[in-house]
């Protein structure tokens, strides 16, 4: 199932609406014998830096051909030999993924609808304990040049109701990624501290 409000626009401008560097150093990337999941590859955006800063396997799912099309072309371009592409409804089916074996999932621009539980469960299956879902999304506190309606932008606290009763717990990382995302990390299986909403 498509996830509504998902259209993408030319790849270049794409790129240039993310601070990627600075996620990255966010995400504070697992050792390296780990394993990453990210759903919704789009144009690579995050996928070849990724690969391109750590040895992990990075397994990375797109429901469109012509985006996986072209985040492995430039995986190729950049020589990287870490990443597993699939074309997949990960929405419908799932990652095909065993339960608790990977390090890290990212969902990234994802969650702006009823059914973001959904993949917030199926991170949770894949995710080892102590392993970690990273959420970025747009910004509602402001004006944005891309992303979905306002209103249907997830916040801190519609995040963290969305993941009750899943073994994600928020341990306060969470902040704003300038220019225009804001971002939350949820650990699996350690007790949730300070529940706060991002400032």
């Amino acid at each position: 199932m498509k996830v509504k409000d998902s259209g993408m626009p030319e790849e270049i401008y794409w790129n240039s609406l993310f601070d990627v560097d600075g996620i990255i150093e966010w995400l504070a990337l697992p050792g390296e014998a780990a394993k990453i999941v990210e759903i919704g590859c789009g144009y690579g955006t995050f996928t070849v830096p990724l690969a391109k800063q750590s040895a992990s396997e990075i397994y990375t799912f797109d429901i469109e051909p012509s985006m996986i099309e072209v985040a492995q072309r430039n995986a190729q371009e950049a020589g990287l030999s870490n990443i597993t592409f699939e074309l997949r409804d990960v929405l419908e089916q799932g990652t095909g993924l065993e339960s608790d074996s990977v390090d890290m999932v990212l969902l990234f621009n994802i969650l702006h609808f009823r059914e973001k539980r959904s993949f917030l469960e199926e991170a949770a299956r894949i995710l080892k304990d102590g392993g970690t879902v990273a959420i970025i999304h747009w910004r509602k506190d402001i004006a944005t040049p891309r992303g979905p309606a306002i209103n249907t932008r997830p916040d801190n606290a519609q995040i963290l109701s969305a993941s009750e009763d899943l073994m994600l717990d928020y341990g306060g990382n969470s902040k704003i990624l300038e220019p225009y995302h804001w971002g939350i990390q949820l650990v699996k299986g350690v007790t949730a501290i300070n529940r706060i909403r991002v400032d």
